[in-house]
């Protein structure tokens, strides 16, 4: 499961770089919790979620990280479809430095007929670029 699940999220990872956020929604289920820094963000629906994730890349950009490569650090036994995933994400930047790392545990579901996983929920443990994680919609109201 671990090689499958890092060629899913290296595909989702190329989507973000490449500016093809489409793409990046359709392996998401809506209503989407996102946690980070302590707070709950519920994305509900794919264009909410687009939003979100266009003002994520431009922050990305302003800070120019430029490829983002995922590790599969654990993952839990499959039940019914139902997995936990644990990721680090290791940020570079144009020179190919790597400038952070973040930690995110997805809850996921594979139905057996699909090709690739859905992604139910993101818990980012650890921000290595928190004013990156600032440009989040709900993380600006405060």
């Amino acid at each position: 499961m671990t090689q499958s699940m890092t060629r899913f999220l290296t595909m989702l990872s190329r989507a973000f770089c490449n500016d093809n956020l489409d793409l990046m929604a359709r392996h998401f289920t809506y209503p989407l919790p996102m946690y980070t820094k302590g707070e709950l963000l519920v994305f509900g629906n794919a264009d909410t979620l687009l939003e979100a994730m266009t003002l994520y890349r431009e922050a990305a950009r302003a800070a120019d990280i430029q490829l983002i490569t995922p590790r599969v650090v654990a993952s839990g036994l499959p039940r019914k479809g139902y997995s936990n995933v644990w990721v680090e994400w290791d940020h570079f930047n144009s020179a190919g430095t790597l400038i952070c790392s973040s930690q995110v545990r997805y809850a996921v579901f594979q139905d057996k007929m699909a090709l690739m996983p859905r992604i139910e929920m993101v818990d980012y443990t650890a921000l290595g670029f928190p004013e990156v994680a600032d440009a989040l919609p709900l993380m600006q109201m405060a």
